[in-house]
């Protein structure tokens, strides 16, 4: 038996995007491992997951309580093998990773992001982190990351990449409107380092050229900085080119996503100190068959990718009349969104991309 150990919770809308990836990675695992246990950790409960059905759940209030939930399922189940997605180290995790030594369980622990360090506030969890972090490498053996690292705290990595079960996407198809371009950006927590005020800066800065074209955007998604984006808009005076969708699923997403021409990936790396990545949202404008900008550099996708415009890692407004000529470039091509999602299919998904980690624990 295999465990996934995950630290957040499954029915929640703001990392309902990081479960479709917990699921997407254990479907994968389960084809060629046998079958496969997620945890999760939500409002208080521990649930142990096959898929989306709860298998058992059990009062989990501290991190503490969560650890003796999990080494009690452990023990239960026989479990021989386990991937981990790496929430912060603390007392409780440094000894779920001992036990699972001591106990002969294989594992690889996956880091999300690389550094990581941008992404705890200042307080007990950072320096908790900065402590026990130190002795994680005692204790695993692969790391899996999404980063050129080849070593991370003292252990080989595994280069993964965000993917998707690329197939159930629905490929949008080409917009008939002229002079007008549609911007789509989405995102699961709308949180600071997104960066798409530079999306609207550049939209500003475009109208008030007089630029032929027409120039609309649509922000998908709900978090903390969506009062600032609408501000933002405001004062430009972009309130009817700016339309604040809130968090969309199923036929819903995909409307919006058929009136749109070009997604904007995250455009606030520079926030955390970050030139590389593979966001799972990158992931899915492939597989929808859209040209992607993006803020860093995505190492899906190879230099001079066609379908991939990448600008400025800084907070510099975005040039939308180079958007709107790579947009015209792309989209001159016959068929481009079908060659867009076909590359989505054949290196996208997670089948081909945790095929490393699936070797090493057979």
């Amino acid at each position: 038996m295999m465990f996934y150990i995950a630290y957040t919770g499954f029915e929640l809308t703001e990392v309902s995007g990081i479960w479709t990836k917990i699921l997407g990675q254990a479907y994968a695992f389960e084809k060629k491992l046998g079958e496969v246990y997620c945890t999760a950790l939500s409002n208080q409960m521990a649930y142990l997951m096959h898929g989306n059905d709860v298998v058992e759940k059990e009062a989990a209030v501290t991190r503490k309580d969560y650890l003796t939930v999990i080494l009690k399922w452990l023990k239960k189940y026989q479990t021989d093998r386990t991937y981990i997605r790496y929430p912060f180290a603390d007392k409780w995790f440094i000894e779920l990773l001992k036990y699972q030594k001591d106990h002969g369980i294989r594992t690889v622990l996956e880091i999300p992001t690389y550094p990581y360090d941008g992404e705890l506030a200042y307080g007990r969890v950072k320096v908790e982190d900065a402590y026990y972090r130190k002795m994680v490498s005692e204790y695993v053996d692969f790391i899996a990351s999404y980063s050129k690292y080849d070593t991370i705290w003292g252990r080989k990595c595994i280069t993964l990449v965000n993917g998707i079960d690329a197939a159930k996407y629905k490929v949008k198809r080409k917009n008939d409107h002229v002079n007008r371009i549609t911007l789509i950006a989405v995102s699961s927590s709308m949180t600071f380092w997104n960066g798409f005020e530079r999306i609207i800066e550049g939209m500003k800065i475009y109208k008030q050229s007089n630029g032929e074209y027409d120039v609309f955007l649509k922000l998908v998604g709900k978090g903390a900085d969506e009062k600032y984006y609408k501000k933002l808009a405001a004062d430009y005076g972009l309130e009817n080119q700016v339309e604040f969708c809130g968090f969309l699923t199923g036929k819903a997403l995909d409307d919006v996503y058929s009136q749109s021409d070009v997604a904007v990936n995250s455009l606030g790396s520079y926030k955390k100190k970050l030139e590389v990545g593979a966001s799972l949202k990158g992931a899915e404008y492939c597989a929808r068959g859209i040209p992607i900008v993006c803020g860093y550099t995505d190492i899906r996708f190879p230099e001079g990718c066609p379908f991939v415009l990448q600008v400025e890692n800084n907070s510099s407004p975005l040039k939308i009349g180079d958007i709107i000529a790579f947009y015209e470039k792309v989209s001159a091509q016959d068929g481009y969104e079908e060659k867009i999602h076909d590359y989505a299919v054949k290196y996208l998904n997670w089948d081909y991309i945790m095929q490393r980690v699936i070797d090493y624990l057979k």
